[in-house]
């Protein structure tokens, strides 16, 4: 019986670190208010502001530009070895683990990455990531606890929390943050998010004062990194152009999928709920249209919410509407499973490389 608990609670740890694919996912591009206004007015090459350089300084990097958390290992080392700032989600690691991740990470970079939280579903990881010499902290869905903030200061590294409105940026100085990540509503994944990026920036970086402050949610190319650098944002965090990297963890067959979408692909729904009941942004599916179909039923409700649409070979089946997005390990019916995107997610023609990709933002960056 033990040996069964033990089971069902490593499944129930897998199905929820494998929907952290979708937290954060920001590699979209900007909502159609910031794309009107783009059109009108005249493109300048791109030309880094003090907040940008202030922040590259104190992260050692080459570019303004973070990844967002899902990805994993070998994307993060990527995506920091590229002159970026790498990321890897710890939520539901075993402490051991996130210790040993760390030190790879801190032995194949130049220590440019920093690790996720996700609030509200714990920091079990923290104190052994911390250990390890994790330089970088960032928390998303809340506000840390002092605590929290105490044991990140002691081990001498970087906070960062991701902010939505100038109410939530307020409580998050409270804390002295190193960055915040303002995310929009047009980010792909678990949406933390309540407004558009353009309805928003203003506001969180007049409450930022000298704080940087990144823009996660609108951004897959030079020019959107662009827009947004010269309405006050310091620097921008992508995630659904980087699960579409040679080096992601997401399953090839998620990747095409995200090369093949347009630009009415995704949508902002409750419908991949199982496990955990918030609003997140995926392409659009069967399971989705069929849910849809039926009147968007709640849970318990649900059509074929007992079909088993995929198989994982060490943690078993995937359920209809869970938040598991796929990886590489997955069989069955992928397309049905929940493929976390953005609203941007169009601009996404081919897979690349986490370095071509960097090199080819950063042109577009400084070039018309």
């Amino acid at each position: 019986m033990e040996e069964q608990n033990q089971n069902k609670s490593s499944r129930r740890d897998f199905l929820k670190k494998s929907s952290l694919a979708g937290i954060g996912l920001s590699a979209t591009f900007l909502s159609s208010c910031i794309n009107a206004q783009a059109k009108e007015e005249k493109v300048e090459t791109g030309v880094l502001n003090e907040m940008s350089k202030k922040l590259m300084s104190r992260f050692n990097l080459r570019y303004p530009l973070f990844q967002a958390a899902p990805g994993g290992e070998a994307l993060a080392t990527a995506v920091a070895n590229a002159g970026g700032m790498g990321a890897i989600s710890l939520t539901w690691s075993e402490p051991n683990d996130a210790y040993e991740m760390v030190v790879r990470l801190k032995e194949a970079t130049q220590g440019n990455f920093y690790c996720n939280y996700v609030l509200h579903l714990g920091t079990r990881s923290l104190d052994r990531a911390l250990e390890a010499g994790c330089p970088a902290v960032q928390f998303s869905w809340g506000i840390p606890t002092t605590e929290m903030v105490r044991k990140i200061r002691s081990a001498g590294a970087s906070l960062g929390i991701q902010v939505s409105s100038r109410q939530n940026t307020l409580m998050a100085m409270d804390h002295s943050p190193d960055f915040l990540i303002c995310q929009g509503i047009e980010a792909g994944g678990h949406v933390q998010g309540t407004s558009y990026v353009a309805d928003v920036l203003a506001e969180v970086v007049e409450a930022a004062g000298e704080v940087p402050v990144l823009v996660a949610g609108g951004i897959s190319t030079g020019h959107d990194m662009r827009n947004v650098l010269n309405k006050g944002a310091a620097g921008v965090v992508m995630g659904t152009r980087f699960v579409a990297t040679r080096e992601s963890d997401a399953h090839e067959q998620y990747k095409m999928r995200l090369v093949e979408a347009g630009e009415k692909s995704t949508v902002y729904t409750i419908c991949f709920n199982r496990g955990w009941n918030a609003m997140h942004r995926v392409l659009r599916n069967n399971t989705f249209n069929v849910w849809e179909a039926h009147g968007c039923p709640l849970e318990g409700s649900k059509p074929g919410e007992n079909d088993v649409v995929a198989t994982h070979p060490a943690h078993g089946p995937i359920m209809r509407y869970s938040p598991a997005s796929p990886f590489p390990e997955m069989t069955g019916n992928i397309d049905d499973m929940a493929m976390y995107a953005g609203e941007g997610v169009s601009r996404v023609k081919e897979i690349l490389s986490a370095s071509e990709l960097i090199e080819r933002i950063w042109v577009e960056f400084e070039n018309k």
